[in-house]
């Protein structure tokens, strides 16, 4: 349906609108000052652009007097901001409009009426388009609607507003939600209000139809009209709705997304509507000079809300896009599982906590909202290039693969059947020669419970040496002795060299090979992070994220960087990195540590210039690990 215009009521005509002429005193005969009071034109005495301060005019009328050269000219032109200039007829070449003090009264009013309307024109430009720019750069969905109701409010300078839109879901009919309201005379507490989409409303009506509605008082309708006026607000908080201009919000390419309402335009734009009774006295109707204001206000808003809307699904999808990567990710390695989303808020929340820690070097370390939303996509993003790893190199549990640690423990058993068969076939081969005796018999008895003994003791510390450690740990003597035992009758080594190298990884489950590959992952990430075109805003998010195994001394990899080159933001990860991997109970190559314990190993990676000691104290102090929010949701 073609957008008209529905005037409910006649407007009347358009007020004299009051407006400023700044001249030099006595510039004007007395019957030329009356004349311009009549038309609604006040005159302010000035002298030098200071004058001006703090004083709003329409018309600055520059005689000789006040002008000292070019320089004078431009000051005042500054001074007078939006006013349109108006110059004495001797002064060629200045101003928009000249004029001669001998003049007709009627033809001075005229022209300095015509400049006023020329002004409120470029106040009216520009303030749509300061109002264009501030819409546009506004991120949040919330603020966004605050702004708008506030910016048409100022403009239409009138009391209240009201912003709806057209909520739509996939199985239900589409409903308007109320989503802001504002009014400056009365205080309330807002709730969403939630209307049919139908015409019964003056909100639904135009909704629907895209039809504006403008009325001059609300309580004087027609009774053939389509839609009613609700008046419960009215009657709950002891207001007045006299004048309504509602307008519908359309995006492009003209689909109507919902539509704001203004109420009660002001005579007197600062004051209080406080009396019902004299509330129709105080307002004015929307009249023609401001509704294609208005209208053009609600174009850029239904543009500013649709690209909102528009980021705002954006951002849910990429969030989407994050959580889904992650959850393959960790899908692939079960064991880890829930890791990269507790680093994420762990790091997050360091971030929050770093200005109100008390040390001097984080008073500033402000993290905005973007910020915070880039470091926690990197947090969840950094073991994403996990996927370029082996998998029974990411869930290897001991040192030895099943199959070594299954063929040791089976040459340990035929070893103890093979020295038990030897004892058994030198005791046979005394009796037959009649060499037999309790002593010798005893003494091949004790030798093999000693060899088995031994034996027994070897494939104690061989299960021993197969768990991982924590902390770096030297091989026992006991390893050294069975590498160095041979099989009876075989004079094989009970463990290959590559076995002995293996169990005697001083750290780790993973061999210098095994860990080279693990290793990798950081490079992974971060190659696969930057072929990613993320906007501007989360641009650094392959840096931080591929430097998280780094250390202030040099000592982490893959680059091996010291303090200078690591970012900020990726140490705050290793700390919270190396937190959730001391204490998380479901890795199958340890056991979980205390909180304590990792405390402890925290603070010595850090004084041994490993990690950052300022943000270890930090994270312990703040109890950063105990933390269940998320700075970045809090702030959206």
């Amino acid at each position: 349906m073609p957008e008209r215009r529905v005037n409910a009521v006649n407007t009347g005509e358009t007020a004299a609108v009051t407006a400023s002429v700044a001249v030099a005193a006595d510039y004007f005969s007395a019957d030329t000052l009356q004349a311009l009071a009549a038309a609604g034109l006040g005159v302010i005495s000035v002298r030098t652009p200071e004058d001006l301060a703090g004083r709003n005019c329409a018309v600055l009328c520059l005689t000789p007097r006040m002008l000292r050269g070019k320089a004078a000219r431009g000051e005042w032109q500054a001074a007078a901001r939006d006013a349109v200039v108006v110059a004495d007829e001797s002064l060629k070449g200045t101003g928009d409009i000249r004029i001669a003090n001998h003049w007709p009264v009627t033809a001075i009013v005229s022209t300095l009426r015509l400049a006023a309307a020329m002004a409120g024109q470029r106040r009216h430009v520009r303030q749509l388009t300061e109002v264009g720019l501030a819409l546009s750069n506004e991120r949040n969905h919330q603020a966004l609607l605050e702004m708008i109701l506030t910016e048409a409010r100022r403009l239409a300078g009138c009391d209240a507003a009201t912003i709806f839109l057209v909520e739509k879901r996939r199985d239900a009919p589409p409903e308007l939600v109320v989503r802001l309201a504002q009014n400056e005379s009365v205080h309330f507490p807002f709730q969403e209000q939630r209307l049919p989409f139908d015409t019964a409303s003056i909100a639904g009506y135009v909704a629907v139809t895209g039809n504006e509605i403008n009325v001059a008082d609300v309580y004087e309708l027609p009774p053939e009209l389509p839609w009613t006026f609700n008046s419960a607000f009215d009657k709950q908080f002891g207001y007045r709705t006299t004048s309504i201009y509602t307008v519908a919000l359309r995006a492009p390419p003209g689909d109507i997304i919902g539509g704001i309402e203004f109420i009660n335009r002001k005579r007197d734009p600062a004051a209080k509507l406080t009396s019902p009774e004299a509330t129709p006295a105080e307002t004015l109707p929307f009249t023609d000079d401001i509704v294609p204001l208005l209208r053009a206000l609600a174009s850029q808003a239904a543009v500013a809300i649709e690209n909102n809307r528009l980021l705002l699904a954006i951002e849910d999808m990429f969030e989407g896009f994050v959580v889904a990567s992650v959850t393959a990710i960790e899908q692939r390695d079960p064991t880890t599982s829930g890791h990269s989303f507790r680093v994420a808020r762990f790091t997050t929340g360091l971030a929050d906590a770093l200005p109100r820690s008390g040390i001097a070097r984080f008073r500033d370390a402000h993290f905005n909202h973007r910020q915070l939303r880039e470091l926690r996509y990197a947090a969840l993003l950094h073991d994403f290039g996990k996927i370029g790893v082996r998998e029974h190199v990411l869930v290897k549990a001991h040192k030895l693969t099943r199959e070594h640690y299954l063929a040791i423990r089976g040459r340990i058993a035929v070893e103890v059947e093979r020295l038990k068969h030897r004892a058994l076939a030198q005791q046979l081969v005394m009796l037959r020669g009649g060499k037999d005796s309790p002593e010798r018999r005893l003494a091949i008895e004790q030798e093999l419970a000693h060899k088995l003994a031994a034996l027994e003791a070897y494939w104690t510390a061989i299960r021993e040496a197969n768990e991982p450690e924590i902390l770096q740990r030297e091989p026992s003597d006991k390893l050294t002795t069975a590498a160095m035992y041979r099989l009876a009758g075989e004079g094989k080594p009970l463990l290959t060299e590559d076995e002995h190298r293996v169990l005697s990884i001083p750290r780790g489950s993973l061999t210098s090979e095994e860990r080279r590959e693990i290793e990798s992952h950081v490079v992974h990430t971060y190659n696969f992070l930057r072929r990613i075109p993320w906007p501007e805003d989360l641009a650094d998010i392959p840096e931080i994220a591929g430097a998280h195994h780094e250390k202030l001394d040099g000592s982490g990899y893959p680059r091996g960087r010291t303090q200078a080159d690591i970012p900020f933001p990726s140490r705050l990860m290793t700390v919270a990195d190396i937190y959730d991997a001391l204490t998380a109970a479901d890795r199958p190559y340890k056991k979980s540590l205390s909180t304590e314990r990792a405390f402890a190993i925290l603070e010595d990676e850090a004084k041994h210039g490993k990690l950052d000691a300022d943000l270890v104290k930090v994270f312990i102090e703040a109890r950063v690990f105990s933390l269940t929010g998320d700075p970045v949701a809090a702030a959206d």
